[in-house]
């Protein structure tokens, strides 16, 4: 299987690795140092225009919102059947079908998940469009290397993220501040604070492991909430 990835930046170079020796990959990203650096360590194949990557048949887009955009524009003027998934978060399924020309096939994959955790060996669950249904049985087949995947309205991720995303800082801003409260300011023992304890008791919480101490407080927690 043939696969064009556009992007090596920190969620695409996690997800070349996780294709290489897989698919028949190949990179292209304006970076070029960067490009031939990562496709050396993983033996794949490169181009060195944007264009050329549709010799693949299907590319994934892991660029920035605006690029996916100018990505499928390109696309457009080249009169070649190409299937493009889209990996950016905040670019809709819809938005997808608007801006593409007939014989450009688009489908939204997205990531409950860290581009720095899927570094780390952690698998994401990925949400695979269920539109285009003649799509889907080749993106399971593909995503599944990466993660966990299900099948369902992938649009839905902005919401979880976005609301993860929030609460999580909105918690390690508050750490802060409290621990500056109580004249604890050392910026080595906040880090580790919001990166040890927090991120690790967040985790936990995830996977149901917590300790004693931790369970109590969740239940504390809980009991404020219900209050409210």
């Amino acid at each position: 299987m043939g696969i064009g990835l556009v992007g090596v930046g920190r969620m695409g170079r996690v997800l070349a690795t996780a294709l290489a020796g897989n698919v028949d990959l190949c990179l292209f990203d304006r970076n070029r140092a960067q490009m031939n650096a990562i496709a050396e360590t993983l033996s794949v194949s490169t181009v060195d225009h944007l264009e050329e990557i549709v010799k693949m048949g299907t590319v994934i887009l892991a660029v920035p919102d605006h690029e996916v955009v100018s990505c499928i524009k390109m696309f457009n003027q080249i009169q070649e059947p190409i299937t493009v998934i889209n990996i950016a978060t905040n670019v809709a399924q819809h938005m997808l079908e608007k801006m593409a020309a007939p014989h450009v096939k688009c489908i939204c994959i997205k990531f409950i998940g860290h581009a720095d955790e899927m570094a780390l060996g952690e698998k994401p669950v990925i949400i695979i469009n269920q539109f285009p249904a003649d799509l889907v049985p080749q993106m399971i087949e593909i995503f599944q290397l990466i993660g966990q995947v299900l099948v369902g309205k992938a649009d839905i991720v902005y919401t979880i993220n976005t609301i993860a995303a929030e609460k999580a800082l909105e918690a390690a801003v508050n750490i802060e501040e409290l621990l500056k409260q109580q004249n604890i300011t050392n910026e080595i023992m906040v880090k580790s604070a919001i990166r040890q304890v927090a991120a690790g008791i967040l985790k936990a919480y995830a996977d149901e492991n917590l300790g004693p101490f931790a369970r109590e407080i969740v239940q504390s927690v809980k009991s404020k909430i219900n209050k409210n």
